[in-house]
């Protein structure tokens, strides 16, 4: 299907033509009106006694002329094209008609109707349309003089009719021909243009789909298209310049900047390369925390591979000095002062330890293989770990929750998640009191405790950061990344005086 712009230009061009033609028959009437009225013509075309209707035909075809030229100049309208069609086989009437009555046939004007079955190749897309030109005009060679009596005109030989037919078929046949090329190229034209258009649409599809920002912009930092996600980065709806900070960006030759939005955010600011539009430019917005979670994700990918090598090399004198310093705390002739440092030292391996482990387990993170488990065995399970490590008496730990509700999830784990959270909410609580919540498809671990500054909020799941002096700052993290594997969200609020960490299930 051709567009609306594509239709007004084929009408343009169909216009264009019809000048031409109506150009062409204007001519050819001033040109029978100057043989008639001249006598200066008689110099070049002895001939004067002519038929005696040719100057009423005369007369009518230089008016049809003249209102034909002025409709397709006033006039923009398809129906001016249909009725030039149907008047081509009027010019065939007339032109052939003015060769029989001006002896026209020894001067050559014969020849002028092939100009009209050429105009009906440019105007007539179908080959049988073409060719019902020279067919009437053929026929008009020899019925004419039979309709009209033109015994005192030159007389015409079948030969003479005869090759001005060939020459009529011969025009007809190259006016075919491109026709053909014409219709092929207009084919083309569409095809390329519903391709180039099914691309741009792809293209806007894929812009409108990234999670990036991407903001097309001419040199005068006017901004010509924004796709959504850079509007959300730059928190503005409706975006027709950039802000300040951001033009000064476009303007010098960094090739990346950091900018901080209103909203809050700090973007990375990257500048395309678009050499063959010097007058257009494209900026991409990423959001820089993503870039750093990245970033952090390699060092840990990095320290768990380390680690993993020379965690045994760890272990081994670390569990020589717990050895010993257990061994020494058993000494009867040990000092009380000496035997806190000998616990103290105790505590520490095994804290180091456990910094061992957290990160071993993150760095072999099996791969996530979701069975249906029911949540409720696993809050059972996590209440009777915590009281067998001593860490809580079975009124501290509350659990709320239908034993019918359950999910899609890698047991190994849930069953991880459940009791880092868990033992972090009994470990963290002001009164050593938890709750385990489960409703419309969220868990929650839920204790007291006063609320945590900005600085704690924001770093609450990254690594290695910990509120409590004790705490490998590993755990939230492995938890979070764990959910996520799970298709899962782990977030963090306080409500009502509690600290929450939730779990929201079945994401995808």
């Amino acid at each position: 299907m051709i567009r609306n712009d594509d239709q007004e230009k084929l009408l343009q061009l169909e216009q264009k033509n019809l000048r031409y033609l109506n150009l062409f028959r204007l001519f050819a009437s001033l040109f029978f009106f100057m043989l008639l009225n001249n006598a200066w013509m008689a110099n070049f075309y002895p001939a004067t006694d002519f038929h005696n209707w040719t100057e009423a035909f005369v007369n009518a075809y230089l008016v049809l002329s003249l209102v034909l030229m002025l409709i397709t100049y006033l006039s923009r309208q398809a129906w001016v094209i249909q009725v030039s069609k149907l008047v081509l086989f009027l010019d065939l009437f007339v032109l052939i008609y003015l060769a029989y009555a001006t002896y026209g046939f020894s001067q050559g004007l014969a020849v002028i109707p092939v100009l009209a079955i050429g105009s009906a190749a440019i105007l007539f897309r179908n080959a049988w349309s073409i060719m019902l030109a020279p067919t009437t005009a053929v026929i008009l060679l020899w019925w004419m003089p039979v309709m009209m009596d033109f015994s005192q005109m030159e007389s015409v030989t079948n030969s003479s009719r005869l090759l001005h037919a060939l020459g009529y078929y011969v025009i007809a046949l190259l006016g075919i021909r491109q026709s053909i090329s014409y219709t092929s190229t207009l084919q083309l034209y569409k095809n390329q243009r519903q391709t180039i258009s099914g691309l741009e649409h792809m293209n806007q599809v894929i812009i409108e789909k990234l999670t990036n920002g991407v903001v097309i912009y001419q040199q005068d930092q006017v901004i010509l298209h924004a796709n959504q996600a850079a509007k959300d980065l730059l928190g503005l709806e409706d975006i027709i310049f950039f802000p300040d900070e951001i033009t000064e960006h476009l303007a010098s030759n960094k090739d990346g900047a950091v900018y901080h939005a209103p909203n809050g955010k700090d973007l990375y600011l990257r500048k395309a390369s678009v050499t063959n539009e010097k007058n257009f430019g494209v900026l991409f917005i990423e959001d820089s925390s993503f870039l750093k979670k990245a970033a952090q994700q390699l060092n840990l990918a990095s320290l768990g591979k380390m680690s993993s090598s020379i965690a045994h090399e760890i272990r081994n004198p670390l569990a020589a000095i717990n050895t010993a310093a257990e061994l020494l705390t058993e000494s009867p002739d040990l000092k009380d002062q000496d035997k806190q440092i000998c616990e103290i030292i105790v505590n520490q391996t095994q804290r180091a330890n456990n910094i061992i482990e957290d990160i071993l387990d993150m760095s072999k993170r099996k791969t996530a293989e979701p069975e249906t488990i029911y949540i409720a065995d696993y809050l059972d399970l996590a209440k009777l770990q915590l009281m067998d490590h001593g860490m809580a008496e079975p009124h501290q730990v509350q659990i709320i929750a239908s034993r019918g509700i359950a999910v899609d999830f890698d047991p190994d784990h849930f069953k991880q998640v459940v009791w880092n959270l868990a033992s972090n909410a009994i470990k963290h609580g002001n009164d050593n009191q938890m709750q385990m919540i489960l409703r419309d498809g969220t868990l929650e671990f839920r204790n007291n405790g006063e609320p945590f500054d900005d600085k704690k909020r924001e770093n609450l799941f990254e690594p290695f950061f910990t509120t409590h002096n004790r705490g490998t700052g590993l755990g939230l993290h492995i938890c979070r990344q764990l959910c996520h594997d799970n298709h899962a969200e782990l977030n963090y609020l306080y409500v009502n005086g509690q600290h929450v960490f939730r779990i929201e299930f079945d994401l995808m």
